[in-house]
């Protein structure tokens, strides 16, 4: 027979899947032993999500399940007295919706076990609770603030001083109207040395002082977004390949001033790569594709859409990448029929935009 104690561990070990399978949820209301074991497991892991701007139009709708459930919510981390489950929280997302200062702040005082935060798209709070996060979530390995127009230097200078074990961070802008500077980078630098995830697509005030600081400090870096950012040169892409050599995937989009010599350089030395995203890098040839593709074999995904290469790079990639999944080549002038053809027939299941 069944010890009485050790029921409450079976439970939350079997309601360990209710994070991966929400149809389970039901079985919560069997009876109040089963609900008081799975509630700590569901807080661990708070969503609320609007993923594009149409959907925002669910602030105004008031009848949706996600606006009551949300409201809920809110009730909760706003009470005086909150409930003891809030200090479980360690995944927290709040992705497009509408938040004051007041919420957030309270949010981030109750949960100081938060791992990964995220929130993006998000608005109607100040640069204030931003930097409050410095004072309450000193455990944070991931954070995302993508399109957060209240994001600053002295944000980025705060939380980046408080959370050295920081290695994920995305501070992607939509429109370019970014307040974060090459300062804010090197702080990063300088405190978040296990950082492995560096997303600044979109940051056009990034230099390439900056980015040099980051390879010599961040050597485990995997993943760098560069993206729309006019005045990065090959400097520190080649920087960023020297310095970190388990490099898996740049984002180099609109990045005009790379040339060859930043992708022969990643060719050489970065050959774990997996993901290549070069659309619109003009000054690239098939010289230094061809290098990536005889040089890299984990490759998985590569985009280079608008560049000006040939059927050579086509029939290179036929014979070498064995795991390509994904291959952008639209907008290809200079790559016919014929060769796309070839490829597909050596890898009929890649997804081949062209």
């Amino acid at each position: 027979m069944t010890h009485l104690l050790i029921i409450p561990e079976l439970l939350e070990n079997i309601f360990s899947f209710l994070v991966k399978d929400k149809t389970l949820y039901p079985a919560l209301f069997v009876n109040r032993l089963w609900y008081y074991c799975s509630a700590p497991i569901l807080w661990r892991r708070i969503e609320f999500s609007i993923e594009d701007n149409q959907q925002r139009r669910w602030g105004k709708n008031t009848s949706g399940p996600l606006y009551w459930q949300f409201k809920k919510f809110k009730r909760v981390m706003c009470e005086k007295i909150k409930s003891h489950y809030c200090s479980k929280i360690i995944y927290l997302k709040l992705a497009g919706l509408k938040i004051s200062d007041a919420l957030l702040i309270a949010i981030l005082r109750s949960c100081p076990d938060i791992n990964f935060l995220i929130l993006d798209r998000s608005d109607g709070f100040s640069n204030i609770p931003i930097m409050k996060i410095a004072k309450y979530c000193l455990k944070l390995l991931h954070l995302s603030l993508d399109a957060c127009k209240a994001i600053t230097d002295k944000c980025i200078f705060k939380i980046a001083r408080s959370c050295p074990n920081l290695k994920y961070i995305s501070l992607a802008s939509l429109y370019r109207d970014s307040n974060i500077y090459s300062e804010s980078v090197i702080e990063i630098a300088r405190s978040c040395l296990n950082l492995v995830y560096l997303n600044l697509n979109g940051q056009p005030f990034i230099n390439n002082e900056s980015i040099c600081i980051i390879a010599r400090s961040c050597v485990n870096l995997q993943h760098l977004d560069l993206s729309f950012n006019d005045i990065i040169t090959d400097e520190a892409i080649c920087a960023i390949a020297t310095g970190c050599p388990d490099m898996r995937s740049y984002f180099l989009e609109e990045c005009k001033q790379i040339t060859n010599k930043s992708i022969k350089k990643i060719a050489q030395l970065n050959q774990n790569l997996q993901k290549l995203i070069l659309t619109s890098c003009y000054g690239i040839t098939n010289d230094a594709v061809c290098n990536i593709v005889r040089s890299c074999p984990n490759i998985q995904n590569l985009s280079f859409q608008y560049i000006h290469i040939t059927d050579k790079t086509i029939y290179e990639i036929a014979y070498h990448c064995s795991n390509l999944s994904v291959l952008n080549v639209k907008k290809c002038p200079f790559i016919s029929d014929k060769s796309i053809y070839f490829l597909l027939s050596k890898k009929p299941t890649l997804d081949i935009d062209w």
